[in-house]
């Protein structure tokens, strides 16, 4: 039996991607943020959500992509990894599919450090999953913890 997949779908520079559903938290209109002095070039800066500061990561930059121009009708997606929540800009998102089938490795097409878990299959084509552990490399990661740190004693 094939296993099943609970997505969300967005576009991104004109590809089609998904996150697993477990770990979006909300889909929000897109929000004001700030820079962050000293992150690494893949965050956008913060966001005030709810009361917290919750990083903005460009995810273009991150994949090598032109950043777009975010519009009054794109997305926030709002996400939880297991180090922090992050909210990714998004031209449009979908709502959430289950997906049954298999995911297809990237190995050969990617670098190591890449955020994406592979390829599945959709009706209407192909999605590009996202490893949500994976969307901040190792070295970004630090530099963030580094950047909020700095920014909490200012």
């Amino acid at each position: 039996m094939a296993k099943v997949y609970s997505v969300l779908p967005f576009e991104l520079g004109g590809l089609r991607f998904a996150l697993p559903a477990a770990h979006v938290l909300r889909v929000l209109p897109t929000l004001p943020h700030q820079p962050l002095p000293a992150a690494p070039a893949v965050i956008r800066g913060l966001a005030l959500l709810q009361g917290q500061l919750v990083p903005v990561i460009d995810l273009a930059r991150r994949l090598g992509l032109p950043t777009p121009a975010f519009g009054l009708w794109s997305h926030c997606i709002w996400l939880r990894s297991t180090q922090r929540e992050l909210l990714l800009p998004v031209e449009r998102s979908a709502p959430v599919r289950e997906l049954a089938g298999e995911l297809h490795a990237l190995d050969r097409l990617q670098a190591s450090d890449s955020p994406l878990a592979g390829v599945l299959q959709a009706e209407d084509g192909l999605l590009l999953l996202h490893d949500v552990e994976a969307l901040l490399s190792a070295v970004d990661e630090q530099a963030l913890a580094q950047a909020l740190a700095q920014h909490a004693q200012h």
